[in-house]
């Protein structure tokens, strides 16, 4: 299926991003690779040509419409046309309400969620010239909100709602739309975490909490595209999660607040 499909991956130097990237070049697609830091795109596009010589890296942030635009452009010239976006771009952001300081609440927005959208919105015409798919990568998080995330919480569940509304609209055009989360997976020993006043954080390992490994996050990823299917769960909790608040929303919010405590300091 993926063989000479051009795929766009944001935020993919690292993490899911990068392994994700990783299998579909084992698997014969084109890959456009992304990230903020160019020495970044550098080292991940070393590390691609390992399986592909097929890849090319274009450094800048998504959350800004102009560099998507971009983004779109350096695609088409290099391969001639778009198949694939992986919407995986994003960061990681904790702390409490009542601490957060607006420029950062702010970021993490324009990041998680319109970090989603300008790539989207730039490379739609392509995609819909090919009949192609957008997948978009949630999380938990954003499938009820946690206490000591509302940032990344509110950034992720709206995704879900774009994801629905795109998915409607696109029927016609026959651009396959999806929705992806992740359980809780290993992180790279120097994944950061946002904190409410906007600095940047070594993310601390939750004690207590399998993490599944990258591999297997990024081939349920290749799988739900191989298969179409909108909605789909990396792990049985991310499952149970999103089942169990659908069908017990009131319980499900009168747990969160009983275990408040634990969720907040698993931060």
């Amino acid at each position: 299926m993926f063989n000479n499909k051009v795929v766009i991956i944001t935020g993919s130097t690292q993490g899911i991003g990068l392994k994700t990237a990783e299998l579909l070049a084992q698997r014969g697609a084109l890959l456009i690779i992304n990230s903020r830091r160019p020495e970044k795109v550098q080292a991940a596009l070393a590390y691609l040509k390992q399986y592909t010589q097929h890849v090319a890296g274009l450094a800048g942030d998504v959350s800004d419409i102009a560099f998507c635009e971009e983004l779109n452009e350096f695609a088409v010239q290099q391969f001639g046309r778009i198949d694939i976006l992986i919407n995986n771009a994003g960061i990681a952001a904790g702390g409490i309400m009542m601490e957060s300081r607006a420029e950062a609440f702010k970021k993490v927005i324009d990041i998680n969620l319109l970090g989603c959208v300008y790539p989207t919105l730039a490379c739609l015409p392509e995609l819909c010239k090919r009949q192609g798919a957008v997948l978009f990568i949630g999380s938990v998080a954003g499938i009820a909100g946690l206490p000591s995330y509302s940032a990344y919480a509110a950034s992720k569940r709206a995704l879900s709602s774009l994801a629905e509304s795109l998915r409607s609209e696109l029927l016609d055009a026959g651009v396959f739309v999806g929705i992806h989360y992740p359980g809780f997976t290993e992180n790279e020993s120097d994944k950061t975490i946002m904190n409410a006043r906007g600095e940047f954080e070594i993310l601390k390992k939750r004690e207590g909490v399998k993490a599944m490994s990258r591999e297997q996050t990024a081939l349920n990823i290749i799988k739900q595209l191989e298969h179409k299917k909108f909605r789909m769960f990396s792990s049985v909790s991310a499952w149970a999660v999103y089942t169990s608040y659908r069908l017990f929303p009131n319980l499900f919010v009168w747990l969160l607040g009983r275990y408040r405590k634990k969720i907040m300091s698993m931060q």
